[in-house]
């Protein structure tokens, strides 16, 4: 830890000089988590608070992490990868999902940066996960890398020739939109129906579970008296146990995954794939590779490769640091 001789912003070449490290934090839908960053290692014990509603209590959540980290650490900015759809040139939120109401339209890095004096870069979640991976795994040089969060929900980034491809209006690489079912079964927090997060997340493994409930009994398997309030944690949990019901829930969840896998793998043709959230744990990499593998034509199949993420559960908050860094970085080229 650097201490800090009290709350200020030092100069940019100081920044550099000195290799200061960069805050970290990622807003989901239900908690805000924050970490101090430097060379890829979380230094700092992170903090989480829950997301609290509305987007001036979000905003004031944030500032308070900042100013608390800053007690004890010299920062030389703030990266915020969140939910939703970012200008990172201005810092605004340009739209956002059922996950975070009422943030749609916020000048997030204005607001923060005029209450902390500090830089600060905003990005869309996953693009900061996947860009973090990238760094991490030495393979920000290649043409086309693409990183995939599964938590509640799935997030994609494209990162190509170490940038993060943002489309024509920054709303480019939502892959957990892809739709995957035609049979409107599952409707999204997005507004429309069965979209690949409502399969190949945590809330989807979930859902496909309780489709295998009905008629079993608890003698059968232990999922069968918590249908209404079933969780990720208890579906791995009982089929670490060898609970049939949740193991096969588990295997459809990878069927589920691997399909919208491979249509990335088609329609980007990219160097890898890196999976990266708090669900990446519950992955059989092996399992996957077999099933994305099964559904691609032979030119693409024989080209497949997907890892698991080197940062874990801190890709967004890492990825999200450097983010910061490398723009103050380019500002005093």
């Amino acid at each position: 830890m650097i201490p800090a001789e009290g709350v200020g912003t030092p100069s940019l070449d100081s920044m550099l000089k000195n290799k200061l490290p960069a805050l970290g934090i990622d807003l989901g839908g239900t908690k805000l988590s924050a970490a101090v960053v430097q060379d890829f290692k979380v230094i700092s014990e992170p903090r989480t608070v829950p997301t609290p509603h509305g987007s001036e209590n979000i905003v004031s959540a944030i500032v308070e992490l900042i100013q608390a980290f800053q007690k004890d650490h010299v920062l030389a900015g703030a990266g915020i990868a969140t939910a939703g759809v970012v200008d990172p040139d201005t810092g605004n939120i340009l739209g956002s999902t059922g996950n975070l109401p009422g943030w749609s339209g916020t000048p997030l890095k204005t607001l923060i940066e005029s209450r902390t004096m500090l830089p600060i870069r905003v990005d869309n979640d996953a693009n900061a996960a996947a860009y973090g991976d990238a760094l991490a795994m030495g393979m920000a040089d290649k043409e086309c890398v693409i990183g995939v969060t599964l938590g509640t929900g799935i997030g994609t980034g494209i990162i190509i020739n170490g940038k993060v491809f943002r489309g024509s209006h920054f709303a480019a690489a939502e892959g957990g939109h892809i739709r995957v079912n035609l049979g409107n079964k599952r409707f999204c927090t997005c507004g429309l129906f069965d979209c690949w997060e409502e399969y190949g997340s945590g809330r989807g493994l979930v859902a496909t579970t309780k489709e295998l409930l009905p008629g079993v009994t608890s003698a059968q398997s232990e999922l069968a008296n918590h249908v209404e309030f079933l969780t990720t944690r208890m579906i791995t949990a009982a089929a670490d146990n060898g609970d049939i019901i949740a193991q096969k829930g588990l295997n459809i969840w990878h069927e589920h995954l691997a399909v919208g896998i491979a249509s990335l793998e088609h329609f980007m043709d990219p160097e890898c794939f890196i999976i990266s959230g708090g669900l990446s744990s519950v992955v059989n990499f092996d399992l996957l590779r077999e099933l994305v593998i099964d559904r691609c034509m032979p030119r693409y199949a024989e080209n497949v490769k997907i890892f698991h993420s080197q940062l874990g559960i801190y890709a967004g908050i890492i990825g999200a640091a450097h983010e910061v860094l490398t723009h103050i970085t380019k500002q005093t080229a």
